[in-house]
């Protein structure tokens, strides 16, 4: 059996504005999409208890294209256009190579992104977590050596146009480039002189900063608050110019007070950036800090901590920042003095 792993992001800072070539800061967090391949006596066929898949049979053409059993019915073979869209585009690269022919079970396992408590994701990336672990096991199944560093660099690069392709060219990959990585990045949307798309600077962890997730209790659409915001950047072109100038440069400095691991800039960093997303959503008519993040933020700096989302906005995760571990434990208990949901993350290397 094959087994392969990928982790989930937390964007510390630089939302949007990493879609306009921008740095950003992402974390790996030991959230866990786990794929497993097994041989098949039969035929090929594709597990995912979370959706409620259950060995679901299919072929591949001439064409390298997944082709369901006719018993499958639409509404499965629907939950499964993810899944079908991603391992189509890797197959087709390792078809390159010396794979097996023998024919293999697939299980998909992205439970830890899932409250059961809330009934929804929680927004650590699961489906850019899921591509990965899909591309790596794939990879482990051609022989290719995911240690050696130019091969991971393959697997970000496939992993990203898999996503892309499968996610309908939305998005920048940062959450593809922390689930193939690990660590804490620093990422730029950018193509090379090759076209390839630029790798991300690996980042000294800063283990002792203190912070924490906070789920709002419920999922938002990243592909309904992207959409808003390019609207803007459609009809109001200078508003959205003027906007992103203003959240570039606050991306970049918070980037740079986290490597310089200066925790004063860096609070003030991210209390900023909450601002300026705020007004991001004011402009552009999506509610990116929404009723709920208000309500955390305007706990978390009561008792002078700082707090931005993560992602998108509106709904899944948001993340407290403090100066100290005990300044954060009281940002925790009034937290959850109004019951809200506070999530036990690590930095996954």
């Amino acid at each position: 059996m094959i087994k392969a792993t990928a982790p989930g992001k937390l964007i510390l800072i630089g939302e949007y504005v990493v879609l306009e070539g921008a740095p950003a800061l992402v974390s790996a967090v030991d959230r866990f999409a786990e794929v497993n391949l097994r041989e098949s006596s039969k035929n090929y066929a594709v597990s995912a208890p979370s959706i409620q898949i259950e060995d679901v049979e299919f072929s591949i053409n001439e064409n390298n294209l997944v082709m369901f059993d006719a018993r499958v019915d639409l509404e499965t073979q629907k939950k499964l256009t993810f899944f079908k869209n991603t391992f189509e585009f890797a197959w087709q690269y390792c078809r390159n190579f010396n794979v097996t022919k023998t024919p293999f079970k697939i299980n998909i396992n992205t439970d830890a992104f899932y409250s059961e408590e809330f009934k929804t994701k929680l927004g650590f990336g699961s489906s850019a977590a899921l591509t990965v672990a899909l591309v790596k096991a794939l990879f482990k199944l051609i022989n290719k050596d995911i240690d050696n560093s130019d091969i991971r660099d393959q697997l970000f690069r496939l992993s990203l146009s898999a996503h892309k392709k499968a996610q309908g060219n939305i998005g920048s990959g940062i959450d593809v480039a922390a689930s193939s990585y690990g660590g804490i990045l620093e990422y730029r949307v950018g193509i090379d002189k090759n076209a390839e798309h630029l790798l991300p600077e690996n980042i000294e962890p800063w283990s002792e900063l203190p912070m924490l997730t906070v789920f709002t209790g419920h999922s938002e659409s990243t592909r309904k608050m992207v959409f808003g915001v390019n609207e803007l950047k459609k009809q109001k072109a200078d508003v959205y110019k003027e906007l992103m100038i203003e959240l570039e440069k606050t991306s970049i400095e918070g980037c740079a007070a986290y490597k310089s691991k200066n925790i004063f800039a860096f609070l003030n960093a991210v209390k900023t950036y909450h601002v300026q997303m705020n007004l991001l959503g004011k402009s552009s008519e999506m509610p990116i800090i929404s009723a709920v993040h208000q309500q955390i933020a305007r706990i978390i700096h009561q008792s002078g901590g700082a707090y931005k989302p993560s992602g998108a906005g509106s709904g899944d995760i948001g993340i407290a920042f403090a100066e100290s571990s005990e300044q954060l434990q009281m940002i925790r208990s009034k937290i959850e003095e109004q019951n809200f949901h506070c999530i036990d993350t690590q930095i996954a290397c």
